[in-house]
C-alpha cells in the first residue's frame, strides 16, 4: 500500500499514513449493539464493566426468559466478535459470554453496561508508528486472584508488544481455583508464555 491509500480487510479498514499504520475495527458491530440494545440516544459510561458486589449478584440472579436469552446470546456474541479488534472490550466480553449457557438479569445488566460505554466510544483506532527493527517480543501478564465471586476462579489477562506496537491481548478465566495470588500470577504468566 502506499501513503495516503486505505483498504478494507474483513471490514476492518486498515490505512497507510505518513506516522505509519492505522487498523480501525468493524465499527457496524459496535452500532448494530447500541440499536439491538436499543440504547441510541442513551448516556454512555467510561468503562465498559464494573466491579460486582455481591448484593446485587443476588438480587439479579433470576434466569432471562427464552425470548430474552437468545437476544442475549446473540449481542455477546457479535460482541465477542468484536472484542478480538478491541483490547478495551476484552475482560468486560469474556465476562458476558461466561453466561451464554443460562443468562441471568445479571448478565443482561452488564451487556446494557457495554452497550452504554460504546454509545460513547463506538470507534476506536489502533496506531502503529514507524519504529525501526525490533528484536524483541515484551510479554505483560496479570490475574486478579479469585476475581469471581461465584466460583473463586481467576482472570487472567495480558498483552504481547513489538516495541510499542501491541499485537495480541487476552483475558481468560483460569481453568481451576488457584490458593494464592502468587499461584495466579503463575498461571497469568505461563499463559503468556504460550502466547509468545
Amino acid at each position: 500500500m502506499r501513503e495516503g491509500s486505505e483498504a478494507r480487510l474483513l471490514n476492518r479498514v486498515v490505512r497507510c499514513t505518513p506516522e505509519g499504520w492505522e487498523v480501525e475495527p468493524d465499527q457496524r458491530h459496535a452500532d448494530l449493539i447500541v440499536q439491538d440494545l436499543q440504547l441510541t440516544g442513551a448516556n454512555g459510561v467510561t468503562s465498559p464493566g464494573e466491579h460486582d458486589s455481591r448484593d446485587k449478584e443476588e438480587e439479579l440472579c433470576e434466569e432471562l426468559g427464552p425470548a430474552d436469552t437468545t437476544t442475549y446470546r446473540a449481542i455477546a456474541a457479535r460482541a465477542n466478535y468484536l472484542a478480538a479488534d478491541r483490547p478495551d472490550l476484552m475482560y468486560a466480553v469474556k465476562e458476558l459470554c461466561r453466561g451464554m449457557a443460562k443468562p441471568t438479569r445479571l448478565h443482561w445488566h452488564k451487556l446494557k453496561r457495554l452497550g452504554r460505554y460504546l454509545v460513547e466510544h463506538r470507534r476506536t483506532i489502533m496506531k502503529y508508528e514507524w519504529q525501526g527493527h525490533e528484536s524483541e517480543i515484551t510479554g505483560y501478564s496479570d490475574s486478579d486472584w479469585a476475581g469471581c465471586r461465584a466460583t473463586g476462579k481467576s482472570t487472567s489477562g495480558g498483552a504481547l508488544m513489538v516495541g510499542g506496537h501491541f499485537i495480541k491481548g487476552w483475558a481468560r478465566t483460569q481453568n481451576h481455583v488457584t490458593l494464592s495470588s502468587a499461584e495466579a500470577e503463575l498461571v497469568a504468566l505461563v499463559l503468556s508464555l504460550i502466547h509468545i
